[in-house]
């Protein structure tokens, strides 16, 4: 893992009963931050075309976009499950954004995006279809 399950839970101030679980229930809250982890390290990696990487050759400003991410998670949870409507105005009410892979998040990954149209490994195919080919006279 990018970072770790500490890491989370210092940057975002996160104890047990946030998640809805006992205050002495560690263990727990420790196995959904580190499923949140992965997950955020997955969507970076999809967003930036990695197909593989090693822990030890992740950039510190991936391992702080991975950390905000998560915490983004975690400010989702705790933010749905505490009062999941806003109130807009007199009228309206929404739903809480699940919006956790912000823009400020994709341009600071920008610099790690692989552009696959570029990659000397990338096998392209294409079909044909003969249309433009032959002129029916």
């Amino acid at each position: 893992m990018w970072i770790s399950v500490d890491d989370v839970v210092h940057f975002h101030g996160l104890k047990p009963q946030h998640l809805n679980l006992d205050k002495t229930d560690s263990s727990t809250m420790e196995s959904i931050v580190s499923d949140w982890i992965s997950q955020a390290e997955s969507l970076i990696k999809t967003y930036c075309h990695i197909k593989s990487i090693s822990d030890s050759s992740v950039s510190p400003a991936m391992r702080n976009v991975c950390l905000r991410l998560t915490s983004n998670m975690v400010a989702l949870a705790v933010q749905r499950r505490d009062n999941p409507i806003i109130k807009v105005n007199d009228w309206t009410i929404q739903q809480v954004s699940s919006d956790i892979f912000t823009d400020d998040l994709k341009a600071d990954l920008e610099p790690f995006v692989n552009d696959a149209s570029t990659d000397p490994n990338k096998l392209g195919i294409l079909a044909i279809t003969g249309e433009g080919l032959f002129d029916a006279d």
